[in-house]
């Protein structure tokens, strides 16, 4: 948290700073810890929610372009991530390099488009709260991943760079470092998953899923 609310504060959302948010934040995440293996066994436990498809189907593991009649193209790039697993899983994975506003705005859309190509593709018509739950824990792991790669970002940006940085644009987090994208990435999807949290309910998620599932 220190790191979000302290070190990098200029690079994600004014609220993060208050105590109220730290509290939140910390006891979603120390939640989600305690329940992880749960979690893992709920996503995955129900067949009708798990189908082969990509761990990680981001912009560099796909393509996407239309042809010369105008039609959309799109595939897989890169099949080794290939495996069965948790479909809500899936979905987060492929958006959570997107910008939170449009996930925010159209995240009911993408589970909604999901439900229907799944079912006209052969698959039973999941239940969309259900695969939305799937969708926000699975944010929460992805933010805790993040959270865990909070010391490798300081051997591409010190903490006393950090501190010299004021927006997103400084080149010394926007571009790459060393050839790759790590640090932009970790530190775009780190603002993603806490604006989840807080502005989409993902806390609130976790609670449930204590409450009503586990």
């Amino acid at each position: 948290y220190r790191f979000a609310g302290q070190i990098a504060r200029p690079l994600f959302a004014d609220y993060v700073p208050s105590d109220e948010f730290r509290d939140k934040f910390m006891s979603t995440m120390l939640t989600w810890n305690a329940y992880q293996r749960e979690i893992e066994f709920w996503k995955n436990c129900d067949p009708d929610y798990c189908a082969l498809g990509h761990m990680n189907m981001n912009a560099d593991n796909a393509y996407y372009w239309r042809d010369e009649a105008g039609d959309l193209d799109c595939g897989v790039i890169d099949w080794g991530g290939f495996q069965v697993g948790c479909i809500g899983h899936k979905l987060w994975w492929t958006i959570n390099c997107a910008d939170f506003g449009h996930v925010k705005e159209h995240l009911a859309e993408y589970i909604n488009a999901f439900r229907a190509v799944y079912h006209e593709s052969g698959g039973p018509l999941v239940d969309f709260e259900v695969m939305k739950l799937q969708v926000m824990l699975t944010c929460l792991g992805n933010t805790m991943f993040m959270v865990a790669a909070v010391p490798n970002c300081y051997t591409m940006c010190s903490q006393e760079e950090f501190a010299k940085v004021t927006d997103r644009s400084d080149p010394r987090v926007a571009e790459n470092v060393c050839g790759k994208s790590t640090l932009r990435t970790t530190l775009h999807v780190m603002d993603h998953g806490i604006r989840v949290l807080h502005e989409l309910g993902a806390d609130g998620a976790m609670e449930s899923f204590v409450r009503d599932v586990f």
